[in-house]
């Protein structure tokens, strides 16, 4: 049997599953690529967990590192959202699923809004073209997931995500406004 994509994490006394956040494959029928493209999902932890602020990080509990090293504090509310995360991500393939690019422009984010907490949830991914030996045409990285709770992140102009993935797998310009 494979290991998990993340291991069950131990926040106090409890054992958190995160099994929901296996990766997954989507498919979108790109008119631009000519084919029906193969999409492989992963997340990163930051769909769980929030800035590390030592003043702030509750005693006893983990402190986890991200891809970067970087330390990061478990947080209940993105753990909890995250369960919807899968079937949220899967509501990209919807022929008019508009995404909107971020302003550092490699990374892009798809919002919607939930009821609890009440708000905007932005998912931010970056995709890539896979290398050519891979099953998948395409990569996309769950690379953060969270509730509106400071204001509006800094985005740029939107794109249809079907015609982002085309773009992408084509290897064009996915540059919006700048």
């Amino acid at each position: 049997m494979a290991s998990p994509y993340f291991s069950p994490l131990i926040v106090g006394q409890e054992t958190l599953d995160l099994s929901h956040l296996e990766p997954l494959s989507l498919q979108v029928a790109s008119k631009l690529a000519k084919k029906d493209l193969r999409i492989h999902v992963t997340f990163t932890n930051h769909c769980f967990t929030k800035k590390y602020v030592l003043e702030e990080h509750p005693v006893g509990e983990p402190i986890l590192k991200d891809t970067g090293g970087r330390p990061r504090s478990f947080c209940r509310i993105r753990y909890r959202l995250s369960h919807d995360l899968p079937s949220v991500i899967r509501r990209l393939i919807h022929p008019k699923a508009t995404v909107w690019q971020t302003v550092e422009r490699r990374n892009w984010a798809y919002s919607i809004t939930i009821d609890d907490p009440s708000g905007p949830y932005h998912v931010f991914f970056e995709i890539r073209r896979a290398a050519p030996a891979l099953p998948q045409d395409l990569n996309l990285v769950i690379e953060s997931a969270y509730h509106e709770t400071e204001g509006p992140p800094n985005l740029l102009g939107s794109m249809n995500f079907t015609l982002l993935c085309g773009k992408v797998y084509m290897r064009q310009p996915t540059a919006t406004r700048r």
